[in-house]
């Protein structure tokens, strides 16, 4: 188990860390501001909100991310901002209902470790997946122009170029320099940026100024949608990734550190943020244990780093006058793959731990399941059903024993 050391912390290691989840706030906050219409004031003061109060009440690097299946459906059916904020809504009620009644107590049993490593595990392999179809993305930057090669009769993103050379830089600062690692491949793709991806004309847009979220409430219509198309995917997602597997996560880097990382306590704080997201026009937002791992393995150990991205998303939210892009344009989508591939591949070691065929069947079948559909509910629902199919296949046998054991005595 890693613990973390007082020699171990660092302020560079807590801003490090702080920003090695960037891979996965970034191209979601930018596709939602710019094909869903959410407004990138209220988008980034909902995400600094949640940090500072992840910060604040857990004192561990715990990470806040937009809600992943709605975000993915969002953008795939080009749902309006509305309907996505009113999804915040919903969830944000449900999940404080969730921590009252103490859901988390009766839904344990199903968990096992082995169904949350292989959470883990396809999470994992989903985040690898993600970060080489950024890589492979024609656009360098968010916004900016399409960058390819011309080589015989095929085409290539100049994106692999620029993966190429920015993995030496983070491995070699992740085995001399580990807790500058974030940093360094963040400075090298913000000089490829300027100098080939096109940010440099981006940049010319920024327009600094005060701008306040103003509050909006959805409709009857936004509600409906919201609920049908986006929060009723993602509750299970939720329950098993931002719930269960972040406390199983905390413990393994954390130990008793990690105490106050409980499902109730995650359900209470994501509920809280979620409903401020949503007052002002926000994405609904969570906690995730993919998020923890990219904190964590590039330098994060308290509170200080979500304190660190929680001002950040603040100071975009409020002091560029809404217009928040030009400074994602800084940010290559090459160098976001890196740094996601790199958590996923973190990520998904989680599971060495497992023993005996049973556990590394069940956390196969979820990561695999979940992998190919594209869908952790769905993955983490096969492996809870293989998991109570062999208990069931245990206990039969163990009767049958018990009976013949019976029949055999005087």
């Amino acid at each position: 188990m890693d613990a973390p050391d007082s020699d171990r912390i660092s302020i560079w290691g807590e801003l490090s860390g702080a920003l090695g989840d960037l891979g996965t706030l970034v191209p979601l906050a930018a596709a939602l501001i710019t094909v869903n219409g959410l407004s990138a004031t209220g988008v980034f003061f909902g995400l600094g909100v949640a940090y500072v109060l992840s910060g604040l009440f857990y004192r561990l690097p715990i990470p806040v991310q937009p809600l992943k299946a709605v975000a993915a459906i969002a953008i795939a059916r080009g749902l309006p901002g509305t309907t996505v904020a009113a999804a915040g809504w919903w969830m944000g009620g449900l999940l404080l209902l969730f921590a009252l009644v103490d859901l988390p107590r009766w839904l344990d049993r199903l968990f096992t470790r082995p169904v949350i490593r292989g959470i883990q595990l396809g999470l994992g392999m989903m985040l690898v997946q993600s970060g080489l179809m950024l890589v492979s993305r024609p656009q360098v930057v968010p916004g900016g122009e399409e960058r390819v090669l011309h080589l015989a009769s095929h085409t290539f993103p100049v994106g692999w170029l620029i993966a190429a050379a920015a993995l030496p830089f983070l491995i070699y600062t992740l085995r001399h320099r580990r807790y500058v690692a974030s940093l360094v491949l963040l400075a090298f793709g913000g000089l490829t940026a300027l100098a080939i991806g096109g940010a440099g004309r981006i940049l010319g847009e920024i327009r600094l100024g005060i701008a306040f979220p103003a509050p909006a409430l959805p409709s009857v219509a936004d509600l409906m949608s919201a609920l049908i198309f986006l929060v009723l995917p993602q509750i299970p997602l939720t329950l098993g990734n931002a719930v269960f597997a972040t406390v199983d996560t905390a413990q393994a880097y954390f130990g008793h550190q990690a105490r106050r990382v409980t499902p109730r306590n995650l359900l209470t704080t994501m509920g809280i943020s979620q409903l401020v997201a949503a007052l002002f026009g926000g994405v609904p937002v969570c906690h995730g244990s993919g998020g923890l791992t990219a904190h964590y393995r590039l330098g994060a150990r308290t509170g200080a780093a979500p304190l660190l991205m929680g001002i950040l998303c603040l100071a975009l939210a409020l002091l560029v006058d809404g217009n928040a892009l030009p400074f994602l344009a800084l940010i290559p989508y090459p160098v976001l793959g890196i740094l996601v591939a790199f958590v996923g591949v973190q990520h998904g070691l989680l599971v060495r731990d497992l023993r005996g065929w049973e556990g590394i069947g069940v956390a196969l079948t979820t990561a695999l399941l979940g992998f190919a559909t594209g869908n952790l509910a769905l993955g983490f629902g096969g492996g809870i059903l293989l998991q109570q199919f062999l208990g069931l296949v245990r206990r039969v046998r163990a009767r049958r024993a018990a009976a013949r054991s019976l029949e055999g005595g005087p």
